[in-house]
């Protein structure tokens, strides 16, 4: 397969775990490196936030103020990478809600009307990003 041929033209990221830095979700961490105490450069690596490129794709960010899961740093610092590479983002934080809200409908157990906009505004965004 050629270079780039599977890469994305854009991506959504809903209360993402991307930072492994003073926000992370620290069990998400051990989980993926299979260890408690990974060393200070392989957290560095898996930090998204250190790796926003001219490659990286344009992204649509939500996440909730009061997750008590994942840290909304996780959102506002990726976003703040993406603005300094000048990569083309958008960024919602609702300030209600927790983690892991899916849809935020009735259907999915979360109905939470104001955040369930972030399937409008996402969809609104992939219309004038692609």
């Amino acid at each position: 397969m050629p270079y780039g041929y599977n890469k994305p033209n854009a991506m959504i990221l809903c209360y993402p775990v991307i930072s492994s830095g003073d926000f992370a979700h620290r069990g998400s961490f051990d989980n993926l490196l299979g260890t408690k105490e990974p060393d200070e450069s392989t957290l560095l690596k898996f930090s998204l936030e250190n790796c926003v490129s001219d490659k990286t794709v344009p992204t649509f960010l939500w996440h909730t103020a009061e997750d008590g899961a994942v840290p909304v740093e996780n959102s506002l610092l990726f976003s703040m990478a993406l603005s300094k590479e000048k990569i083309p983002f958008e960024l919602h934080v609702f300030p209600k809600g927790g983690h892991g809200m899916s849809l935020a409908t009735a259907e999915v157990g979360c109905d939470a009307p104001y955040v369930a906009r972030w399937i409008d505004f996402a969809r609104k965004w992939l219309e004038v990003t692609l």
